[in-house]
C-alpha cells in the first residue's frame, strides 16, 4: 500500500479545501436561501404615519417621543400596514442564531460527498486497489458534526422548561419502545442482529486468542460475550437520545410539509409528498414481507444483493426530493410571519411597535434553525446508508461482492477483522433502520398534532 494513495490525497484536498473556504466563502445562498424570499417589518416611522395626527404642544411632542424611544408606542392592530416582500440575504444570517452550525454543514457536506464520490468512483475503475478508502473516517467525522449540530440545536431549544419538558418526555417514551424494538428487530426487519452479535463475540474471542495477550489455555468462550443485554440498553439509550433531538426538527418539518401543501401547485406536491413518504418506503424495503416477495417468494424479482443496493439508491432519491422542495419548505416557514400578522389584523385592541416588528422579524431570525432543522434527519440517514455501503462491500451495480479482491478497510488488520461485513451490515442497517422509523413517525406524530390540535 502506497503511504500516499488516491483517497488520502483526496481526503487531505477535501481538508485543505475546507480549511479555504471556511471564512472566505458561504454556500448558504446556493443550499438553503437561494429562491427564498422574507417579509420586512414596518419601522416606526410608517406604523406612526397610519396613525391619526394629534394636536399637541412643543414640550408635550419632546415628552411623548422620549416616552416612546424609551417603552415604545401603541398601534392598532387593525392597522393596515403593509409589508414589503424582499429577498433573503445571507448577510443578514451572520447574527442569528445556529449561523455557524449552517455554515459549517453546507460547506462540509458537499465536500466530503463530492469525496466519497470520487473514492467510489476509483475503486470501481481500479477493484484491485489496496489503498484504505480513508472516506470511510471523512463520513465518521461529518457523521459526528452532524449528531454535535443537532445537540447544539436541541441545547438552544431547551431554555424553555415546557419544550425541556416535552423532549424528555419523548426521549423516555422512545427508550421503552427502542428496548422494545431492538430486542425484537430481527423479527420484523431484515436485520440480523442477534447473529451479527455472535458474530463479534467469536471474532472477539478469536483475536484475543490468537494475540496470546491473556494465558494460554484458555478457553475461547471465556472472552466470548454471551448476554446482548447491555447492547441493548446501550443501543435504546442512544435513540432514546436521538429521537429527544429530533422531536422538534420532525416538528418544524411537518409545519412546513403542511404549509407547503397549501401554497405549491399539483406538481410540486407530488414531491412535497415523496419528501414525506419516502421514509416509509425505504422502511418496508428493510421489512421481512417485502424482502421474502421480491427475493426468496415464488416470483423471485430481486437478488439479496440488488435490494441491497436498491435501499441506498431510495435513501438518495429521499435527500434530493428533499432538496427540490427545500424552497417551498422554507418559504413556507417564512410565510408564517405573515400569517400571523392577518390573525392579528382580526383582533381588537393595541399592540406595540416592537411586538409587531418582533413577531414579523421572528420567523426570519429563526431560518438558520429551521433549515438545520428540514435537512439534519435526512443527512443523518445519508451518513448511515453511506457508511453500511461501504462497510458492507455493497455494489452500486447490484453485484455480489468478490471475496477475491481486497475490501476497504482490510489494511486495518485486526478492526476489520472484528468488525467484518456481516457485523457492518447489520449495524448500520440497524442504525438506518431506527433512525427512519424515528423521524417518520415523528414527523407523522407532528401532522397530526398541527392538524388536529393547534391552528395554523
Amino acid at each position: 500500500m502506497a503511504i500516499l494513495g488516491f483517497h488520502v490525497v483526496v481526503c487531505l484536498v477535501a481538508i485543505t479545501m475546507i480549511s479555504k473556504l471556511l471564512n472566505r466563502s458561504s454556500f448558504i445562498h446556493i443550499f438553503v436561501t437561494n429562491g427564498l424570499y422574507r417579509f420586512m417589518a414596518p419601522s416606526n416611522s410608517e406604523l406612526k404615519s397610519l396613525m391619526p395626527p394629534t394636536k399637541e404642544k412643543m414640550s408635550q411632542r419632546n415628552r411623548r417621543k422620549r416616552e416612546e424611544e424609551a417603552e415604545g408606542f401603541n398601534v392598532p392592530k387593525s392597522s393596515p400596514f403593509q409589508l414589503k416582500l424582499i429577498e433573503v440575504d445571507v448577510r443578514d444570517l451572520v447574527n442569528f442564531e445556529m449561523y455557524t452550525s449552517l455554515h459549517w454543514l453546507t460547506l462540509c457536506v458537499p465536500i466530503c460527498l463530492i469525496t466519497f464520490s470520487l473514492s467510489e468512483i476509483y475503486n470501481y475503475a481500479l477493484p484491485e486497489n489496496k489503498d484504505f478508502n480513508v472516506s470511510i473516517v471523512f463520513l465518521l467525522v461529518v457523521l459526528g458534526f452532524i449528531l454535535q449540530m443537532l445537540t447544539a440545536l436541541t441545547s438552544y431549544l431547551a431554555s424553555n422548561v415546557e419544550e425541556r419538558g416535552f423532549m424528555l418526555s419523548i426521549g423516555a417514551v422512545y427508550f421503552l419502545f427502542s428496548f422494545i424494538f431492538t430486542m425484537n428487530v430481527h423479527r420484523v426487519f431484515d436485520i440480523q442482529m442477534l447473529e451479527a452479535y455472535d458474530l463479534l463475540g467469536n471474532n472477539i474471542a478469536e483475536f484475543i486468542e490468537k494475540s496470546e495477550v491473556f494465558e494460554n489455555g484458555t478457553s475461547i468462550q471465556d472472552y466470548r460475550p454471551t448476554n446482548p443485554l447491555m447492547m441493548y440498553i446501550s443501543l435504546s439509550i442512544f435513540f432514546s437520545m436521538l429521537s429527544a433531538m429530533l422531536v422538534f426538527p420532525n416538528f418544524r418539518c411537518a409545519l412546513m410539509y403542511l404549509k407547503a401543501l397549501e401554497m405549491d401547485g399539483k406538481i410540486r406536491k407530488l414531491f412535497d409528498h415523496a419528501a414525506f413518504l419516502l421514509p416509509a418506503f425505504i422502511l418496508a424495503f428493510f421489512s421481512k414481507p417485502i424482502v421474502y416477495q421480491l427475493v426468496r417468494g415464488p416470483r423471485k424479482i430481486l437478488s439479496e444483493d440488488q435490494i441491497d443496493i436498491l435501499r441506498i439508491y431510495l435513501i438518495l432519491g429521499w435527500l434530493l426530493s428533499k432538496f427540490l422542495t427545500r424552497v417551498s419548505h422554507l418559504q413556507a416557514h417564512l410565510n408564517i410571519s405573515y400569517e400571523k400578522v392577518a390573525d392579528l389584523r382580526n383582533e381588537s385592541g393595541k399592540v406595540k411597535n416592537y411586538e409587531i416588528q418582533g413577531l414579523i422579524t421572528r420567523y426570519y431570525r429563526y431560518i438558520c434553525c429551521a433549515a438545520i432543522q428540514y435537512f439534519g434527519p435526512i443527512l443523518l440517514a445519508l451518513f448511515f446508508a453511506l457508511l453500511l455501503k461501504v462497510t458492507a462491500n455493497i455494489s452500486w451495480l447490484g453485484l455480489p461482492p468478490n471475496s477475491d479482491l481486497p475490501t476497504d478497510l482490510q489494511t486495518l488488520g485486526p478492526i476489520r477483522f472484528i468488525f467484518n461485513a456481516e457485523i457492518c451490515r447489520a449495524f448500520f442497517s440497524f442504525l438506518l433502520v431506527t433512525t427512519l422509523l424515528i423521524n417518520f413517525s415523528l414527523q407523522f406524530m407532528g401532522v397530526v398534532y398541527h392538524t388536529y390540535f393547534v391552528k395554523g
